[in-house]
């Protein structure tokens, strides 16, 4: 039987709070550097911890949060968590061991939002050369406020991505904000597998973002045939089950230390 949806109502009433409880907790899926499968990092995912629910996936309730307005709160424990936690990584020049944190436009409009976020990365002792800033969504509306918050975030060493490039963030994020990487969403990569037009698409992508001189990282690569495929095309960097699934924060320290995922 398919799982029934939690009640945004509830959901709404349930998250407040929710931070205080301990419900919340982060997972890092690797990121590794295509043809080698060299771990040069890794993304923070949050995870709700729900005491009636059990867990619940981001999807079902950071849309949620974001219209109750509680997603400042959660952003705040995110970036504080995985800040911590990467502080801690084993790095090398060839293995930066950057860390990458979700953060929804909203979250860059308020006022000091920059200056709030690098006070938190100096508060847990983590160089903004560390952290990448992954943009969740498109930017509508004020788009001044947040150009200006990413250029302030970007000038103290903090690289600025696109998420789901092709799908949730477009070609006019790209030309229009500060830019550092791009996150090839999932259908893209997925269509590595298809016919030829298919996969023109994905290349097209790549090819946009290398023009505007970003790094490219493929989200969701679950074969050898993918990974190789995504490097003969020009993407440097993927992430997915094929290297690793999301990690705890000692699993992450572990494959840090290892130095690479193959699979």
């Amino acid at each position: 039987m398919a799982k029934q949806a939690p009640d945004p109502d509830e959901l709404r009433n349930d998250l407040v709070g929710a931070i205080d409880r301990g419900e919340f907790r982060l997972e890092f899926q690797p990121v590794v550097r295509l043809g080698g499968g060299m771990v040069v990092g890794a993304e923070a995912l949050i995870r709700w911890r729900h005491p009636r629910r059990g867990t619940i996936a981001p999807n079902d309730f950071l849309a949620v949060a974001d219209e109750a307005g509680l997603l400042d709160g959660i952003g705040i424990f995110v970036l504080d968590q995985a800040a911590r936690a990467a502080v801690t990584w084993p790095r090398t020049p060839e293995r930066p061991g950057f860390v990458s944190v979700n953060v929804a436009p909203s979250q860059l409009r308020g006022p000091g939002a920059a200056p709030r976020m690098l006070g938190l990365l100096s508060g847990a002792g983590l160089d903004p050369h560390l952290l990448t800033i992954e943009l969740t969504s498109g930017v509508s509306g004020d788009t001044a406020t947040i150009f200006a918050a990413l250029t302030e975030l970007r000038e103290a060493g903090v690289s600025i991505a696109l998420d789901d490039f092709g799908a949730a963030t477009s070609l006019a994020d790209l030309k229009q904000l500060p830019i550092d990487q791009v996150k090839l969403a999932r259908e893209f990569v997925a269509a590595i597998d298809g016919p030829a037009q298919e996969q023109a698409f994905a290349l097209s992508l790549i090819n946009l973002a290398d023009v505007r001189g970003a790094d490219v990282v493929a989200k969701g690569v679950e074969s050898r045939e993918q990974a190789w495929r995504l490097a003969e095309l020009g993407c440097r960097y993927g992430q997915g089950f094929f290297f690793s699934k999301p990690l705890g924060a000692s699993g992450v320290v572990a494959v840090l230390r290892q130095g690479t995922l193959r699979g």
